[in-house]
């Protein structure tokens, strides 16, 4: 039994059916009641697709992550998710890896679901590649993206200000008396260019010594890159990363190699994750405010879906963390 059968057995059109299915009136009460009772009588489930033949809205949104083994990705994705819940949306949730030709992949089966709007999450969606597709679907569907900028018409971007976090970082450093600094970042994102320019502007600033290095995500890459720049002579106080997983990774090898933390060394990772409260000792870190990035972000949509003006580029500002490898 499906809204074409309902319809033919109650004599009304289609239109009228999804009418009495989302309540929204037009239908004369008689013709109302008719269609109730061919409901009920068939105990009647209506689809998402059924409901929305009026209302031309599923209320289904695509969330789409990278990789949602990524604490980040996760974060962010469930704080869309519950927010879109308490809105009655629906979601379908997405996770591309970071091939190109997958992501496009991706955004194209949700096009054809005909979701109200798609969420994406983490700066790696700002890709070359995906800039004519975005700026194609953008036409029709509203797009989101967590930490990256497109700058399309009905695109819009809520993001943490990555770059005066990383000038926060160096600048309590500093004033706790640290001079030479080594920073590891694991991808050349969005994102990640944004971190490490917010460190380039504050060691410029402060006139302190640096290394930067870019390595492989995870704890065992940034392990050896620490590991390899010991061995080399390497001098640096203080330790900042793009993430708390590499923090982490150069914390473990910092203690195997007698290096005190923080007496010796300072160490600081990025996101606050839950990971930073599990080592010894606690990572201090930048809270990157992944819930109240996706909370902001279903607000920002659904002001969009009302037809209010949002602006399109929302900017919060990062905390300090601030614990016992400082």
């Amino acid at each position: 039994m499906n809204i074409y059968d309902i319809a033919r057995e109650a004599n009304v059109s289609i239109a009228t059916v999804s009418r009495v299915l989302n309540d929204s009136g037009n239908v004369r009460d008689v013709t109302k009641q008719r269609v109730e009772a061919v409901l009920k009588k068939h105990n009647y489930i209506p689809s998402g697709i059924a409901r929305g033949m009026v209302t031309n809205s599923l209320k289904t949104i695509g969330i789409v992550t990278i990789d949602i083994r990524n604490l980040y990705y996760a974060n962010v994705a469930h704080s869309i998710e519950q927010s879109l819940s308490i809105l009655g949306f629906n979601t379908i949730l997405c996770n591309t890896g970071y091939d190109s030709e997958q992501k496009i992949n991706y955004l194209k089966m949700l096009v054809e679901k005909k979701v109200d709007s798609i969420i994406l999450v983490g700066s790696p969606f700002k890709d070359p590649n995906l800039d004519k597709p975005i700026e194609r679907i953008s036409k029709n569907i509203t797009v989101i993206i967590v930490n990256g900028h497109f700058g399309y018409p009905n695109t819009y971007s809520v993001r943490c200000d990555d770059s005066k976090a990383l000038e926060k970082c160096v600048e309590y450093l500093v004033s706790k008396g640290r001079k030479n600094f080594l920073y590891l970042y694991d991808a050349e994102t969005f994102s990640g260019n944004q971190k490490l320019r917010g460190f380039k502007n504050a060691v410029s600033k402060y006139n302190v010594k640096s290394d930067i290095f870019l390595i492989k995500p995870g704890l065992e890459e940034a392990y050896n890159k620490t590991k390899e720049l010991l061995e080399n002579d390497y001098t640096f106080d203080a330790v900042l990363t793009s993430e708390d997983m590499s923090a982490i990774g150069a914390l473990k090898c910092l203690k195997a190699n007698n290096l005190n933390v923080p007496a010796d060394v300072s160490v600081m990772g990025f996101n606050n994750s839950i990971l930073s409260i599990c080592c010894t000792p606690t990572l201090s870190t930048v809270d990157s405010k992944t819930e109240q990035l996706g909370q902001i972000a279903v607000k920002v949509l659904h002001a969009v879906l009302q037809g209010e003006k949002v602006d399109p580029d929302t900017i919060i500002e990062a905390d300090l963390v601030l614990r016992q490898t400082t």
